[in-house]
């Protein structure tokens, strides 16, 4: 019989990421503002946890296939990528002000294919998700455990990231005195998050590692694609 999902929090790191959000207006006042400008520091470190994310995805792929867990982490990692095009303006943000005219004639040639290329793999990404029903691995994950406090966490980032730049009718950008830096780190938070709900769905759906002199037995068995 199948027990209820548990709401508990799964250790230190999900309080830490609570404590994280707690601390992003105040560590919005005492950052340099230099460190919320476009390809700053911050942005940076988004890059950073984006693209540690779509690696680790990949690195699960390599190692639950054929499950269908795997045809998750392999739908997953091109989507850390958008999000770091995105975070990167597609290329432009990491173009140096002192860049020569072959640069920047590559970079603005670049540019128009950008947003396409993007429509065109988020239209695979959707087509992708119906036929191998990735949705499997999510909720065989949430049925043991609910991550509800790094999704809460997400949610309030995110939401907090958005209304700092002005959006859903929520100007805190006219209230908050360092209304940049603070979205700058909400946005980050929410990709630190995002990566948390990752490690949560995929190490519920990793198979067991040998043990030398006995017999362990998988909690989950991965699906099998076909």
């Amino acid at each position: 019989m199948r027990g209820s999902p548990s709401w508990l929090p799964g250790g230190r790191g999900e309080w830490a990421l609570l404590a994280a959000l707690a601390a992003c207006y105040p560590a919005s006042l005492v950052l340099p503002p230099a460190w919320a400008r476009e390809g700053g520091p911050l942005e940076n470190l988004q890059v950073l946890v984006l693209g540690a994310g779509s690696v680790l995805a990949l690195l699960v792929y390599l190692r639950t296939r054929p499950a269908r867990v795997a045809m998750l982490a392999l739908w997953v990692a091109p989507v850390w990528l958008l999000l770091a095009g995105r975070e990167l303006s597609w290329g432009r943000a990491w173009l140096p002000h002192t860049a020569d005219d072959t640069v920047t004639a590559m970079a603005l040639w670049l540019q128009p294919l950008a947003r396409p290329g993007a429509a065109v793999l988020l239209v695979w990404l959707l087509l992708s998700a119906v036929y191998y029903r990735i949705d499997g691995p999510v909720r065989a994950a949430f049925a043991r455990r609910v991550p509800w406090m790094v999704l809460v966490v997400l949610l309030a980032a995110a939401m907090g990231s958005t209304c700092a730049e002005g959006h859903m009718s929520c100007h805190l950008d006219q209230v908050l005195p360092r209304a940049q830096t603070f979205e700058e780190l909400c946005e980050l938070l929410a990709y630190v998050a995002l990566c948390m709900v990752q490690h949560v769905v995929f190490m519920h759906q990793m198979p067991a590692k040998p043990v030398p002199g006995g017999v362990h037995v998988s909690a989950v068995t991965p699906e099998k694609v076909g």
